[in-house]
């Protein structure tokens, strides 16, 4: 007979109500979180996950849809965090802003599996607590897609700004931005991309221009010399890539989409706008293609964010100074540590 244990009997705690993160506190451990085993009135081996979201993402029909999941191994009963850990989970996975505190809602899940790994009909048990969490801005090394230059393309045999694709989300989708050179002079650009979770996988020409396969032929993008954006999906085997041209648009140029352009420096990887003259109090936003569909704006604790279709988010940049400066849009590290300077 299985007896479905209360949450209380969890006894769900965490070491920390309040969690401050530095660049000091990554090697150190910042937060334990630890329950007891779960009693279900026979011999069976429980599950356990930990789930970490916004209170706002708790509620409603999509309650916790949104939600990181962590597995726990089997056995644990208590999962510890360094602080280099919760705040990649805090920052990049829940994109909550650096700088600031915010609530951070956790539930433990207590469940029963069938020996098959599928679910069972037993309802899991749950615990929730609240934690609040103060992240800090840091240059993440994501996990990444290295190009490996193919026929007379050579790139650099290290992990190298301006020649990979990252996952920001820590995830199957990575995205960057690549300047294809025309090596060949044939107007495209033959490449793979390898792996740094797996050097083993190397991904290539996967049948069609929009279509990856491991362990295969060049991919070829087209057209070149070009400043493409690229994205690739390493579960669905896909690649797409957009030729991009980006502008500055705001209050000192009557937020043109074709007046002020920025220009590729081939020298630092990084995309230059100089004589830009702005106005203090006033704003702008990077946009491309003479459209909002690919932009970039700041978000609450000023960090560059993709603002485009379909999210629309984010904040106009914001002008602190008058003068005329060079205005630098740094997309070359991969998505999440995109930047821009005004010097």
């Amino acid at each position: 007979m299985i007896s479905v244990p209360s949450a209380a009997t969890l006894g769900f705690k965490s070491s920390a109500s309040a969690v401050v993160l530095t660049a000091a506190t990554d090697a150190a451990n910042v937060v334990t979180f630890s329950f007891n085993a779960a009693n279900f009135g026979a011999t069976v081996v429980p599950t356990y996950s930990l789930e970490f979201a916004l209170p706002a993402d708790t509620n409603g029909a999509n309650a916790w849809a949104n939600a990181i999941v962590v597995k726990l191994p089997e056995g644990s009963l208590s999962k510890v965090y360094t602080g280099a850990d919760f705040n990649s989970l805090s920052s990049v996975q829940l994109n909550l802003p650096t700088g600031a505190v915010s609530t951070l809602a956790v539930r433990l899940k207590a469940e029963v599996n069938q020996n098959t790994g599928l679910a069972s009909t037993i309802k899991p048990v749950y615990s929730t607590l609240t934690l609040t969490v103060n992240p800090y801005k840091a240059i993440v090394e994501y996990p990444a897609l290295l190009v490996k230059g193919g026929n007379s393309w050579k790139t650099p045999a290290t992990r190298t700004n301006g020649f990979l694709l990252t996952s920001a989300k820590f995830n199957s989708k990575y995205e960057g931005y690549l300047n294809l050179p025309n090596a060949d002079g044939f107007g495209g650009d033959a490449f793979q991309l390898a792996s740094t979770l797996d050097p083993n996988k190397v991904y290539g020409w996967g049948g069609t221009a929009t279509t990856m396969n491991l362990n295969s032929g060049n991919l070829y993008l087209t057209p070149s010399p070009a400043y493409l954006k690229v994205n690739a999906d390493v579960d669905a085997l896909t690649i797409s890539y957009t030729p991009v041209k980006f502008f500055i648009s705001g209050d000192d140029n009557s937020w043109s989409l074709t007046s002020t352009p920025l220009n590729f420096n081939a020298a630092t990887g990084k995309l230059e706008a100089s004589n830009v003259a702005l106005t203090a109090g006033k704003s702008f936003v990077f946009t491309c293609n003479g459209s909002y569909d690919i932009s970039y704006k700041v978000d609450s604790s000023g960090n560059l964010m993709f603002a485009g279709a379909p999210s629309w988010g984010g904040i106009n940049i914001p002008v602190t100074k008058t003068g005329v400066f060079t205005v630098t849009l740094d997309l070359s590290a991969g998505d999440g540590n995109y930047t821009y300077t005004i010097k």
